[in-house]
Order: C-alpha cells, then sequence, then structure tokens
C-alpha cells in the first residue's frame, strides 16, 4: 500500500472516530456542549435524564462546531502523520490497516479529552 493510501486511512479515521469518541464521552465521562454545558456522568447534565437521542443531537452539534473551529484541521494532520508512521514502520505486517485504523482512533480520543477537561485548565466557559 502507498504512503498516500495509508495517510488518506489515517486522516478518514481519526476524523469520523472521533465523532464516536465524543459520543461514549458524553455517556460515559462528560462532553462540553457549546452554550448549554458539560453533558455526562461528571458533569451538569446527565445524558440519561435528557435522553440518548438528544444527547447524540447535542454531540452531533458539538462536533461540528468544533470542527469548524479548527478541529477538523488537528484531526486531520494527527490521522495524516499517524497512517504515514504507521504505515511505513509496518509496511511489510499483515495487519498494518488494523494498525492504522487502532492508531487513528486512539489519536482521536486525544482532542477529545482534552475538550473534556478544558474548563479545569482555563477555568469555568
Amino acid at each position: 500500500m502507498n504512503p498516500l493510501k495509508n495517510a488518506l486511512m489515517g486522516f478518514a479515521t481519526a476524523v469520523l472516530a472521533s465523532f464516536f469518541v465524543a459520543i461514549v464521552f458524553a455517556f460515559l465521562f462528560r462532553f462540553p456542549i457549546p452554550f448549554v454545558g458539560y453533558i455526562g456522568l461528571f458533569a451538569e447534565l446527565s445524558p440519561y435524564s435528557i435522553g440518548v437521542l438528544e444527547t447524540i443531537k447535542s454531540v452531533v452539534i458539538a462536533w461540528w462546531f468544533y470542527g469548524i473551529l479548527g478541529g477538523y484541521l488537528v484531526l486531520g494532520i494527527s490521522g495524516i502523520i499517524t497512517g504515514l508512521y504507521i504505515g511505513h514502520k509496518f509496511s511489510d505486517s499483515d495487519n498494518k490497516n488494523k494498525r492504522i485504523i487502532i492508531g487513528s482512533i486512539a489519536i482521536s480520543a486525544i482532542p477529545v479529552f482534552v475538550l473534556s477537561l478544558l474548563d479545569f485548565v482555563i477555568g469555568p466557559w
């Protein structure tokens, strides 16, 4: 597989996986929703009291909002770097594609985690 394909796989996986990671964070930890607050077990709003569909709808809006403000750029660049690095390091491996996907998912969890703890760093919004 050529480096371009590895980079595109890392890019697409990182951007798309960040959405699903954000949903997991909203239900199991906390995730910030713009102009609303944090949703999660350790937040002001519980995802189980406002409903599953409403929580997912809020995460979609937040994911789009943070992505437009630069999140897609951060996720895309980190996914491309991950795809290129893992693709080069494990070029002879049979499960190189799985490693790229797992690495890109792990990379996409970092910005979501940073967003979920951002109020501890910069103060309440």
